[in-house]
């Protein structure tokens, strides 16, 4: 656990001199805590741009469930809802790769969309997609219904390696959310099933 957590500040202390994150969330569930952030941004006057993001998870009974997970790349915009990435990939069990993908995401009033197909650009690497769903309405001026489900998928040459699904919902004000989160989270082959139910904070930049 002492390792995990050691790697993660060195992650979040290189990453935080490139840009100030999008968005921060921290879940205490049942099981375990569960963080996450993301950032991206734009170089002036080009397609090109940077995307991060880390997770935790750090479980209560077990250090061999525990996991980070860390993705950084630098992007080029192919058309305005499309970017292709490339840069590295990293996991606790199989380590750190480089990787690419392309990001296509897709907005509309309180609605959003992102999928992101990726695959590691070494032998025997990994292929994986993940598809991300927002919508948050308006309910007062200041209040808004958030609400969001998270999907991943990822299979080496041979066999699952991992899946997760997370869902959110709670409520809006400004740019903190609160409210109840799910993670269920599948892993290995034999596809171990892991339940998190519990409470999220959630702090967006723009």
């Amino acid at each position: 656990m002492i390792r995990l957590v050691a790697v993660f500040v060195a992650v979040v202390a290189v990453t935080s001199l490139c840009a100030q994150p999008a968005s921060i969330e921290a879940m205490v569930g049942e099981q375990n805590y569960f963080y996450q952030h993301a950032f991206s941004g734009s170089f002036v006057s080009s397609r090109f741009g940077f995307f991060h993001t880390s997770s935790v998870h750090a479980f209560y009974d077990s250090d061999d469930l525990n996991e980070l997970m860390s993705q950084s790349y630098v992007t080029y915009t192919l058309a305005g809802f499309v970017k292709l990435a490339v840069g590295t990939f990293y996991a606790s069990k199989p380590g750190i790769s480089p990787a690419a993908s392309l990001q296509f995401r897709y907005a509309h009033r309180d609605f959003k969309a992102s999928l992101v197909p990726r695959i590691d650009l070494q032998k025997n690497g990994s292929v994986e997609v993940m598809m991300l769903l927002e919508y948050n309405p308006a309910i007062t001026e200041s209040i808004q219904f958030y609400s969001r489900v998270q999907f991943m998928t990822n299979y080496g040459p041979y066999h699952h390696n991992r899946s997760y699904q997370n869902f959110r919902a709670g409520l809006q004000v400004n740019q903190t959310v609160m409210g109840i989160a799910l993670n269920i989270d599948e892993r290995g082959s034999d596809i171990t099933t892991l339940h998190n139910l519990g409470v999220f904070l959630r702090y967006g930049f723009n």
